[in-house]
């Protein structure tokens, strides 16, 4: 991830690639699984925080036992997808409490010295190393959408997006992708959401047409277009923020809960 997301590193100083850690008023915990062990018990203050094994001692359980009737629970609906967050949210509500929505991120707004975060320029990736130009994956995938039932699907995977349209980035080390969701329909028409001045003129015209460019702040009314058209919308429930699944179904779409269209194709 990039550094102004390494949000558990900052808070806990656990360096790991795979953890949640969950803070209360009076106790916190550190979860991560047995790959880290070790690791965590290095580099977490264990007089701060509690540390268990994420397998052996998940969250969930450790939330039931630790709540009261009447608490609440935020997290960032940014952060988590609908299916990791279902355990918790029962664990939650089993215990009387409630889980609930926070933004922006607790985190953020105590991490005063926090990296910008990532804007490389996006870069045209070849059909002569594709194998496919965007356009013709957008017409095969968005058919799919339509046949399962949808008028538009979310994209919300990094790995997808440059996938589906010939792109690439350096957002993240390692990774060569650009950071960003996008909305595909199922006539094949993208809305991508990023900052337009990371898309420079050759990159705009290898996107062609189909392709609109929108900044972030457009996703949202883009959302709500799509729910007052009382269209249905398919977000994988395994990989999407649950930011876009609860903001489609309160403004009164239909959500499909189905697996990213692109993911077997790609």
């Amino acid at each position: 991830i990039p550094a102004s997301a390494d949000r558990l590193r900052w808070l806990t100083g656990f360096t790991g690639s795979a953890g949640l850690a969950i803070v209360l008023g009076e106790r916190a915990a550190v979860f991560t699984d047995g790959r880290y062990q070790l690791q965590v018990r290095a580099e977490v203050d264990a007089a701060r925080f509690e540390i268990r094994h994420s397998i052996e001692e998940p969250a969930e359980a450790w939330l039931a036992a630790a709540l009261r009737p009447g608490d609440r629970i935020g997290f960032d609906p940014w952060l988590h997808a609908e299916e990791a967050l279902a355990p918790l949210r029962r664990a939650v509500e089993g215990a009387g409490a409630a889980l609930v929505p926070v933004e922006p991120n607790p985190v953020d707004e105590l991490w005063t010295d926090r990296p910008a975060p990532p804007a490389s320029q996006v870069v045209p990736h070849p059909a002569v190393f594709s194998g496919e130009d965007s356009a013709a994956k957008r017409a095969r995938i968005g058919e799919a959408v339509a046949k399962a039932g949808a008028a538009a699907a979310v994209l919300t995977a990094p790995e997808s997006i440059a996938w589906l349209l010939n792109i690439r980035g350096d957002d993240v080390p390692y990774n060569p992708v650009a950071l960003a969701f996008a909305i595909l329909r199922a006539d094949g028409q993208v809305s991508l959401f990023l900052d337009p001045a990371r898309i420079d003129p050759q990159t705009r015209a290898h996107l062609g047409n189909g392709v609109a460019i929108e900044p972030r702040a457009a996703l949202a009314p883009a959302l709500d277009r799509l729910a007052a058209a009382r269209a249905a919308v398919l977000v994988d429930p395994r990989t999407a923020p649950v930011w876009f699944a609860e903001r489609l179904r309160a403004a009164g779409a239909r959500v499909l809960s189905e697996p990213d269209p692109v993911a077997l194709p790609k």
